[in-house]
């Protein structure tokens, strides 16, 4: 899910702005062999569940031929969930990721 908003700058026309939402679901099956594997693996198997992430990008058209596109993504629940393989006892913390893209056109 998500979207852009063009023109959102009546001084810049030509600017997009976006905002996108996401979630996956473990299936019920996927969980389902994890929580069998656990039962043989330890304490310290993790089941995984779900993951979300938010979106954040703007595109600066910097000249009629280049476009810059700055980008924020934070993502909740990396993996489902999986294991931190330096802590197996601890899941994969959230993550912030910075991203940019230019285009040139000509």
């Amino acid at each position: 899910m998500g979207g852009y908003l063009p023109g959102c700058d009546p001084g810049r026309p030509d600017d997009t702005f976006g905002v996108g939402l996401g979630y996956a679901r473990i299936s019920s099956s996927a969980r389902a062999l994890e929580v069998d594997t656990a039962l043989f693996s330890g304490p310290f198997h993790r089941v995984r569940q779900n993951e979300s992430l938010i979106e954040v990008t703007y595109q600066y058209q910097a000249a009629p031929w280049w476009i810059v596109q700055p980008d924020f993504e934070y993502i909740l629940n990396p993996g489902g969930g999986i294991a931190n393989p330096s802590n197996p006892g601890r899941r994969v913390g959230d993550a912030a990721v910075l991203g940019l893209r230019t285009s040139i056109t000509f």
